[in-house]
């Protein structure tokens, strides 16, 4: 979301005017919520995501389950996602999180460059990779996997006018060869064989318990033959992204169940113990897949994935500072029509006592909201 110099609101993920149904979220419902691209609403409305209040709110809730770090899809630099990702990164360090980026294969390739050759792709994939390497892996806060940055690959599955917006094998070897050490250390997506000597871990994506029993199985099978030295289970609510129309295509629907479908993927994950977790997704809303809070379900999703990460990880279990992020985010959000510079300093100071391992003051952020809100 972006207000230019004359007004405009430009909404970008919120906003859907392709082919079915079109949302515009300067336009409002019946129950007064913006008319946005998603089946669900956030909590917090919609929002900037190169906001600092937006994204202590994110980490603060995610900490608080139990959750170590986000893995933030990614489309170059100087993008809207590259200035996400900056934001976030120093929020991170702030807030003691890990966070890595997830390359989009397709941003190599035409439209989203200027590559008018596969060579000129491998070029673009190199510049963006050294990019990240001299502008955010030297951070504490960049997550490392056995001493490399850590880089998640989402592949380019549709066919341009340079062909496949895939890279080959051959060609990840030759881009690994133009950019400088410390080397990428690299998730795809599912398995491979065919890029076994160019991938060093797999990650598993939403999908049926079929595919998941085929990847647990067959990541193990790998694990054990030294072909790759990790790989990342998954845990998906459900999806559904008829708020994009299925990005035009027609929407495409995976059934939470009433939560089931979560606590199902996170039951297999329990039995197949895998060495970490990628849950899918925090905040995708376009595509259905969310577990930050929202008007349709409130925490429940971020209480189950903290209930679950105790079971997978022996970490205790305490949902009572679930919402603290969101208490914190309100008051946040009252400062800035109302300054006042002792409350900030306050809750700056609380904050930091949280991060540093003392107890949230919820009742006390809660009292504070609840009385700003009935004497604004």
């Amino acid at each position: 979301m972006e207000t230019t110099d004359d007004g405009y609101t430009e909404w970008s993920h919120w906003q859907w005017f392709g082919k079915g149904p079109k949302h515009d979220p300067d336009e409002f419902l019946e129950n007064g919520q913006r008319d946005i691209a998603s089946v669900f609403y956030p909590l917090i409305g919609p929002y900037d995501g190169r906001d600092p209040a937006v994204l202590e709110y994110h980490l603060l809730s995610a900490r608080a389950a139990g959750i170590e770090g986000f893995i933030v899809d990614w489309y170059g630099p100087n993008t809207y996602s590259d200035e996400t990702f900056k934001t976030l990164l120093d929020m991170a360090e702030t807030l003691g999180m890990q966070v890595a980026i997830c390359l989009e294969e397709k941003a190599f390739f035409p439209p989203y460059s200027k590559a008018n050759s596969r060579e000129e792709a491998l070029a673009e994939a190199a510049r963006h990779i050294r990019y990240i390497q001299e502008t955010y892996t030297q951070s504490p806060a960049y997550l490392h996997q056995e001493g490399l940055p850590v880089f998640y690959v989402f592949l380019g599955h549709e066919e341009g006018r340079l062909g496949p917006n895939t890279l080959s094998p051959e060609e990840i070897r030759e881009l690994m060869n133009a950019v400088e050490p410390p080397l990428p250390f690299l998730f795809r997506p599912h398995w491979d064989p065919a890029y076994a000597e160019t991938t060093d871990g797999a990650f598993a994506w939403c999908g049926d318990p079929e595919y998941r029993d085929w990847f647990y199985r067959t990541a193990e099978d790998q694990l054990s033959g030294n072909t790759i030295s990790t790989f990342t289970g998954v845990a998906s609510p459900g999806f559904d992204d008829s708020g994009v129309w299925g990005w035009g295509n027609g929407p495409r629907f995976r059934d939470r169940r009433d939560g089931e479908e979560y606590r199902e993927n996170w039951r297999e994950i329990l039995v197949a113990n895998p060495p970490a977790v990628q849950i899918v997704t925090w905040n995708d809303f376009e595509e259905g897949t969310t577990i930050e809070p929202a008007r349709e379900y409130g925490f429940t999703y971020l209480d189950m994935t903290e209930s679950f990460i105790a079971e997978y990880t022996g970490r205790p279990a305490d949902l009572s500072d679930n919402d603290a992020a969101y208490l914190l985010y309100q008051l946040r959000m009252h400062l800035r029509i109302n300054p006042d510079a002792s409350l900030s300093g306050q809750l700056n100071a609380q904050r930091e006592a949280w991060v540093n391992g003392a107890p949230p003051p919820v009742e006390a952020w809660r009292e504070q909201t609840q009385s700003l809100l009935q004497h604004p």
